[in-house]
């Protein structure tokens, strides 16, 4: 005979288990607070009603199927409020993470008002009809007092989630359906097994299947309306604040202040606020996708936060990186280079040290935009503005080692030696993996605990910088040589360094050189790269664990162009990887090899 402890046992438990393997990775400090906040209100608002409906018999239960009863509940029932929440948690994560949360805001005034408060009237009037008809004893109660009982609740969340969970709603109703159907499954087995039972007294007898009444179905689909909506109102909250850095400014922590911004952020309307941060995002988006299809897959599965200013970031340097080498003018390219001094010299004009960040209210930077909007296309201006508003806790000394790059290709220098590999790759690279552990750091809410230990991670980033760029100048050889008429290879590599130059950069006919050529500079940099490789992930054990599997995703993915290149018999035009290879390389990584630095002491402390 089934109990009510062995439908956990075997329909709810290992299903959680299940779920909880595949979303490990995922779950930030930020899921863990939003899932026990949601399993906390969960079970405090459900106990008082669920003792009540017991009371008045419209659940039943025997003794013998049943562990121990507190007040009028079965412990089993206790932990079934959590159980439950958990489990649609879990699932929704899996449905909802993908997407950044600025792309489900609803600007439009109208619909954002309409689709806000005709639902909420609606329940309020569904709340009142379903008090008056609970009354105990008659065949309307059990209905009624779900009616009751849940139609605040969604009424106070669809206030501020409900246009987000609209947005979404191809996700929001997956995430409700399937453990929706899963738990009528669950629950009509235990019914027939009568581990419980509905009192035919206080139900409609309306069956939905055999053993299942209506009223059952309609408990299972609001619950997990409201799991949905409780997980999307934080992330809701959560993405306005990542995306209106100045009005919402304290990073995440637990305290009081913090929480009291996210509430702040949950009751705005995004509709009151301007739409331009999120379309610059877009645009920094758009410009991933085209010209960095590696990151824009890897960082599917950072936190959101997290992803959000990584792509800010990264767009912001792929662009001005862009404005640099497409300009076939040296004049202009100097002009630009200048542009993006002054821009850089205006948003960290009140730093008074080269790793001076703003950690109290940050202060919008006073950028002369008008200018700037002459002088830019739109998506970099775009690139331009969405850096500025996350800037005020970012460094200023690696966006200067950046323009040390970009000044080192305005000037055409000559990469003559390894070392000069090294140095021109701790500019371009180095630098954007300095200002990830800031980013990394910042939305996670942590810090690291010494300067000693904070000067290594930031050693380590940079190093991991120059891993990767090295491996995608070995990747481009034919690329820069033919778009840029530039060379990165180490004349030191060259039998005649002034003939591989003259092909490479005057004349742009790398093939000349011949396919062996060619693949012996790149296996020579890709070894280059791989003494350096190993050591430049130590620093990972000392970040936010929700980021260790995802860096080291990023570092395996490029490192994947790397092996391409290696197993190719002739030297690629372009190695990459395909999108399942790098699916599953990310999986390898995410999964596999990143146990170990979840293993590892965190030697990083709360703020």
């Amino acid at each position: 005979m089934l109990t009510y402890i062995d439908v956990h046992l075997i329909y709810t438990l290992p299903i959680i288990a299940v779920l909880a393997s595949i979303t490990w990775p995922f779950i930030s400090r930020l899921e863990l607070f939003k899932m026990a906040f949601v399993c906390t209100m969960a079970f405090v608002y459900t106990t008082p009603w669920d003792n009540y409906i017991i009371f008045h018999s419209a659940w039943m239960y025997k003794p013998k199927n049943i562990l121990a009863v507190i007040g009028y509940v079965p412990v089993e029932e206790y932990m079934f409020f959590v159980i439950q929440t958990v489990m649609t948690s879990l699932w929704a994560l899996i449905c909802t993470r993908w997407c950044p949360a600025c792309f489900n805001f609803n600007y439009n005034k109208t619909s954002y008002t309409l689709i806000r408060w005709i639902p909420i009237l609606a329940l309020a009037l569904t709340a009142i009809k379903g008090y008056n008809i609970a009354v105990p004893g008659t065949d309307t109660f059990y209905l009624g007092c779900i009616l009751w009982w849940s139609c605040p609740v969604i009424m106070f969340l669809w206030y501020g989630a409900g246009n987000y969970f609209v947005k979404k709603s191809t996700s929001s109703a997956i995430a409700v359906i399937v453990p929706t159907l899963y738990l009528c499954w669950v629950d009509r087995i235990a019914l027939k097994d009568d581990v419980w039972h509905i009192n035919e007294k206080t139900s409609l007898k309306i069956f939905v299947a055999d053993d299942l009444p209506f009223e059952e179905c309609l408990f299972f689909l609001i619950t997990n309306v409201i799991i949905v909506l409780g997980s999307m109102a934080f992330d809701k909250s959560h993405g306005l604040a990542d995306t209106y850095t100045f009005d919402f400014p304290l990073r995440y922590s637990a305290s009081w202040k913090y929480n009291s911004q996210q509430m702040r952020a949950f009751v705005t309307a995004e509709c009151d606020m301007s739409p331009s941060p999120v379309n610059d995002i877009k645009h920094c988006l758009n410009v991933l996708k085209t010209a960095s299809k590696s990151f824009d897959v890897a960082s599917l599965v950072f936190p959101a936060g997290v992803r959000l200013h990584l792509i800010i970031l990264y767009a912001f340097c792929r662009v001005t990186d862009d404005m640099i080498d497409s300009e076939p003018n040296v004049g202009v390219k100097k002009q630009k280079l200048t542009l993006i001094e002054r821009f850089i010299g205006e948003l960290f004009a009140d730093r008074s040290a080269d790793y001076d960040v703003k950690k109290s209210t940050p202060r919008k930077p006073q950028v002369d935009w008008q200018r700037y909007r002459k002088e830019l296309t739109d998506e970099e201006l775009s690139c331009f503005r969405a850096i500025s508003r996350i800037s005020f806790y970012l460094p200023r000394k690696p966006f200067y080692e950046l323009l040390d790059g970009y000044r080192w290709d305005v000037e055409g220098k000559v990469v003559q030696n390894e070392a000069d590999l090294m140095l021109y790759s701790s500019y371009v690279a180095g630098s954007v993996g300095a200002l990830c552990v800031y980013v990394m750091m910042h939305k996670s809410g942590v810090n690291i605990d010494d300067d000693a230990r904070h000067d290594f991670v930031i050693r380590k980033a940079q190093q991991m910088g120059q891993v990767l760029q090295i491996v995608n100048i070995s990747r481009d050889i034919v690329t820069d040589s033919e778009t840029l008429g530039r060379c990165y290879v180490p004349a030191e590599y060259m039998d005649d360094a002034a003939a591989d130059l003259k092909v490479l950069c005057a004349d742009r006919k790398p093939w000349t050189l011949g396919s062996d050529k060619l693949k012996t500079y790149a296996t020579r940099m890709i070894d280059l790269a791989n003494r350096h490789q190993l050591e430049s992930l130590e620093g990972i054990r000392y970040l936010p664990y929700e980021v260790r599997g995802p860096v080291l995703v990023a570092t395996d993915i490029y490192r994947g162009v790397a092996c391409a290149i290696q197993a190719s018999p002739t030297y690629p035009r372009r190695a990459s990887l395909n999108k399942w290879d790098k699916i599953l390389v990310g999986v390898n990584s995410l999964y596999v090899k990143s146990l170990r630095y979840f293993f590892q002491t965190e030697r990083c402390k709360r703020c």
